[in-house]
């Protein structure tokens, strides 16, 4: 704080300049009220964006610097004091008065808002020390759905499906909500480490992400990172360890082997043998005049399980931090190696960030830079297909030799030859796809203050990402023609580069009872994409993987994409003696994807905020409800789904057209159409927060409904027009939600102190309007259908009479004539528990996450009944039999009670068996233990002989111990989903995985 002091008769006034600062994180903090506490007429200030303020005093007077959730502090002012800050004390009695980040990353008071936003703090994010951000965020917010998807290369780098109440597009691809880092937005942070989250805010919905347009329509993941304080430098070191296995595999039989027809036969893969009886017998061909042998019978323990590896995950991060009144610096060093649990998968992490700031008077600068570099290597999605349709005497130990030329399991030598059951573990070292990703995001970011209610902020992004890859399939020669391999090679490079630039107006002016803030902003964002691949698929070679030493010809391309946006937005709110707030917000877009001449849009919106415990005098002080808040909002926002060019009618090369060798182009078949608009997202919220026992006890329900009309999405046309289908706005998804958040201090006395949090919500998800008809199919048995939850699980059944199974005269079953609704693919119901338990020195913490209401399906079971490892296969003894509580359909048409019609059980009947789809269908519902941490901080007086480490914590963590599953839920796990897709297990998709480990911290 720095004074200037003039004498005028006999008494010293002093002009006063100061900076208020936030006690934990010397942060400072906006909105603060500074008054001279000796003449309350002279009025308050109030701190910008920096937390400075400037008033007039007398010396010897005092300031009273007061801000809602913190402690209020009076400061006697005295000659001569200079370089000094403010530091405010949160007020554990105002947890319900939390600060969270907004939108552009600006601190605001939670009672201002008329929306919905949840926070999560360093410490419930890093709780269960996974490496991906968004997966730590999983049950943790309500209304937030998180799924870990299972990709191509996404063994040890899996996918992240993340929904904020529910869905509004049917372009499965742009519902993920908007990542903004700092400030700044980013095409995704799945690579930030944790470590380096300050704290994390959700903005729930268009609404509370009004200033982003069409980008928040989604709602918003607001993430600040850490930043230095001013007091002496600080160094932390963290190591976690981490071991995983896979878990809930679909069961299998063990009872019958190879062969056919319930005849042994050593070259099949299929399980249609006799019975397992310990034997030892052929197994493959001779192999240089010598036959292979092998007991016939399965080993005790489940021999999957020997496909896989033990996974093992190893983090290690190191942090710097410090500075002074003028300036903060952060430095963070992270390494994560980790396994996979398939042979041969890895891959490595290695990143640093910098963050730091500077005040020069009025003038405020930040800088912050983040490079990451990932390596990535693993398999196809080849080897495990191989495993659960392989019989259950093939040993997966032994077949990690299969490099060896005269062993059975050498590749040339596997007892069978098709292609699609090759030895598992060759497979996995023969197909591999690596990776190497080079991301580099920054901010660069101006504030001066020209008044102490007018700032401005000027703030560029810049996110760049290359990642060349390489995809590899070695090649194999035989005489056998299904065991060759035409050997390739594909070599792929993404460079993608985002620059965001932000300029921000805040203008902020007390007047009397009445509080105003303005904010006005422009906005411009540039994307740039090119990929490159060149492929050559019959390579030469065996361990040559070069496009020059091929046959045939080369194929590939490249492909340049451009994204152009400029917007400019505003907004108003306006209180009244800090109790009722009404905030009014606008933001124009223009977009290079639509047509120029339809290409902007105006998104306004408007919220309020009635903190009514303040309003009513009686409810003043009360200790019951110490705090209580109603707040609604409503907006209507432009939401535009085109991907760049969609509206550009594209030609290719079609060959033989005109004819023979001639080249010629030929038009796209899908006609663009220059008249498409955004779709207009109207989204409607009320919800209360409540405090109450001196907020021992605090909740926040909320209402949330939002009608997304005029979906983008291809629809067919007469072909009379040249062309099959085109771009249409039709279609409409309306969402309903409820959430219900509580949370609360059950115990917060001497060493004890007991937490816990709840978080609920229903989410209903209907499809109304669609453009054609009343249905159109969204991905394999996924359906969008007038009235009913989106998506809907529609699939074929078994034709049935009063619930009973109907089969042919043969003993046959017959499929469905009509599909058969199941239900919702998305969980309605979320439900998220945490706890966090102390006393003294230890620590114990959990999650556990609910989801009910959906269906699911997995492509993996039609499989396994059709190679006889489904153990429905053996519910019979593989011998004929009279299907219990069956019908029959009689020749006449006629249908009756099934009293002497066998069903033959061999594998073509239950071959057909395993095709009527519904039995591949499960209720979705679960409850599992998704983190638990249990810690142990060492005592000071260890320490206190020492002078290098301050604190230092040992823990145990473990993540996915158990789960609780449906009673029908043979599949696996529900969470775990394919690609971008709901509810659907693909028949590629490895088992999911639970992990547990242990955590050592060190802060010198």
């Amino acid at each position: 704080m720095t004074t200037y002091a003039v004498d005028v008769l006999g008494q010293t006034h002093l002009t006063v300049e100061g900076r208020v600062v936030e006690e934990d994180e010397r942060t400072p903090i906006k909105g603060v009220s500074v008054s001279v506490k000796e003449n309350d007429r002279s009025g308050s200030v109030i701190t910008g964006s920096q937390g400075s303020f400037r008033i007039r005093a007398h010396q010897g007077q005092t300031l009273v610097v007061s801000h809602i959730g913190y402690l209020t502090q009076e400061i006697q002012l005295e000659r001569g004091q200079t370089n000094l800050e403010i530091t405010l004390i949160k007020d554990f009695k105002m947890l319900s008065e939390v600060i969270v980040t907004g939108a552009l990353g600006i601190k605001r008071q939670s009672r201002e808002l008329g929306t919905s936003a949840q926070s999560v703090s360093n410490e419930e994010l890093n709780l269960g020390k996974v490496v991906n951000p968004l997966l730590a965020l999983s049950s943790k917010v309500a209304g937030l759905r998180i799924n870990a998807t299972d990709l191509t290369t996404g063994k040890t780098d899996p996918g992240i499906q993340i929904r904020l109440r529910g869905t509004r597009s049917m372009n499965r691809d742009k519902n993920d909500p908007l990542y903004v880092v700092d400030g700044v937005p980013l095409p995704d942070i799945s690579r930030i480490n944790p470590n380096d989250i300050q704290d994390i805010t959700v903005l729930k919905g268009a609404n509370a992400a009004a200033l982003y347009g069409s980008e928040g329509v989604n709602g918003a993941i607001m993430i600040t990172t850490k930043s230095g304080k001013s007091q002496r430098g600080q160094i932390n070191f963290s190591n976690s360890t981490t071991f995983s296995n896979v878990f809930l595999l679909p069961p299998a039989q063990t009872t019958f082997g190879q062969g056919q027809n319930g005849v042994y036969s050593p070259v099949t893969s299929e399980s249609w043998g006799d019975r397992f009886n310990g034997e030892v017998r052929d197994f493959g061909l001779p192999i240089n005049g010598v036959q292979p042998t092998k007991v016939y019978a399965a080993p005790s323990k489940d021999n999957r399980l020997a496909f896989f590896d033990t996974g093992i995950t190893t983090q290690n991060d190191l942090s710097f931090s410090g500075g002074d009144e003028k300036g903060t610096y952060f430095v963070s060093l992270q390494d994560v190696r980790l396994k996979g649990v398939i042979p041969g998968d890895k891959s490595s992490r290695t990143g640093a960030r910098f963050n730091g700031s500077r005040r020069f008077n009025k003038l405020n600068t930040s800088f912050n830079l983040n490079y990451v570099f990932f390596k990535n290597n693993t398999t196809s999605d080849g080897p495990w297909l191989s495993v659960y349709t392989q019989p259950a005497n093939i040993d997966y130990k032994e077949a990690r030799s299969w490099e060896d030329p005269s062993s059975p399991n050498h590749p040339l030598n596997w007892y069978n030859p098709t292609s699609g059951t090759r030895n598992p573990i060759f497979m996995a070292d023969n197909n591999r796809n690596t990776s190497d990703q080079h991301t580099l995001n920054s901010k660069l970011e101006f504030n001066y203050e020209f008044a102490d209610w007018f700032d401005a902020t000027y703030r560029t992004g810049l996110y760049f990402q290359s990642e060349p890859g390489r995809v590899t399939n070695r090649k194999l020669v035989s005489n056998v023609a299904s065991r060759n391999i035409n050997g390739s090679v594909n070599d792929t490079h993404r460079g993608f580069t985002r620059f965001n630039n932000d300029l921000i107006l805040n203008f902020h002016k007390d007047f009397g009872d009445f509080s105003t803030k303005l904010l006005l902003g422009q906005n411009v964002r540039m994307d740039d994409t090119k990929q490159i691949n060149v492929s050559a698929a019959n390579l030469l070679f065996e361990d040559i993987f070069n496009q020059g030493s091929r046959t045939g010809e080369l194929t590939g391309g490249s492909t340049l994409t451009k994204y152009r946006s400029l917007a400019t937005y505003g907004e108003f709110t306006a209180g009244y003696r800090n109790y009722l707030f009404l905030t009014l917000t606008g933001r124009n877009d223009q977009v290079s994807v639509l047509d120029p001449n339809n290409n902007s849009y105006f998104s306004p919106g408007i919220s309020s905020s009635f903190v009514f415990t303040d309003a009513i005098e009686a409810l003043r002080g009360n200790r019951i409800l110490n705090y209580g808040r109603i707040y609604s909002s409503y907006n209507k926002t432009g939401n535009v789904t085109l991907d760049p060019y969609r509206l550009n009618l594209a030609y290719s090369q079609t060959a033989g057209f005109p004819f023979g060798s001639l080249v010629g182009f030929t038009p796209s078949l899908s006609e663009p159409n220059l008249l498409i608009k955004p779709e207009f997202v109207k989204s409607f919220e009320v919800g209360t927060q409540l405090g109450f026992f001196d907020n021992r006890l605090r909740t926040d329900i909320a209402y949330a409904y939002s009608d997304s009309d005029g979906q983008i999405f291809n629809a067919g046309i007469s072909s009379a027009t040249g062309f099959n289908s085109t771009i249409v706005n039709a279609g409409q998804v309306i969402n309903k939600t409820i959430e219900v958040m509580i949370g609360g201090t059950a115990i917060r006395k001497n060493d004890v102190t007991l937490e816990f949090g709840v978080n609920f919500s229903y989410t209903d998800t209907k499809a109304k309007n669609l453009y054609a008809g009343d249905e159109f199919n969204i991905f394999r048995q996924a359906y969008a259908i007038k009235g009913l939850q989106y998506p809907t699980l529609r699939m074929t059944d078994f034709k049935r009479e009063g619930g009973k199974i109907v089969l042919d005269k043969d003993g046959n079953v017959i499929p469905s004539e009509d599909e058969e609704v199941l239900g919702t693919m998305v969980p309605p119901y979320l439900l998220g528990f945490n706890t966090r338990f102390s006393y003294k020195s230890f620590t114990l913490g959990f999650q556990i996450d609910s989801r009910l209401g959906s269906w699911m399906y997995s492509e993996v079971i039609p499989r396994m009944y059709t190679a006889g490892t489904h153990p429905e296969t053996v519910k019979y003894d593989r011998q004929p039999f009279i299907m219990p509580n069956s019908m029959v359909r009689l020749a006449d048409g006629s249908i009756v009670e099934n009293t002497d019609v066998y069903s033959k059980g061999d594998r073509a009947w239950w071959d057909a068996y395993g095709k009527i789809q519904t039995t591949t269908a499960a209720k979705g519902d679960y409850l599992k233990l998704r983190e638990l941490y249990i810690g142990y901080d060492l005592p000071e007086k260890w320490l206190s002989g020492q002078k290098m480490i301050k604190k230092a914590s040992l823990g145990f963590v473990g993540n996915n111990l158990f789960i609780i599953r449906h009673s029908s839920n043979k599949i696996g796990d529900p969470e775990a989903l394919y690609n971008q897709t709901d509810g659907y297990n693909s028949f590629r998709q490895i088992p999911s995985s639970r992990s547990m480990g242990f955590n050592v911290n060190l802060t010198f």
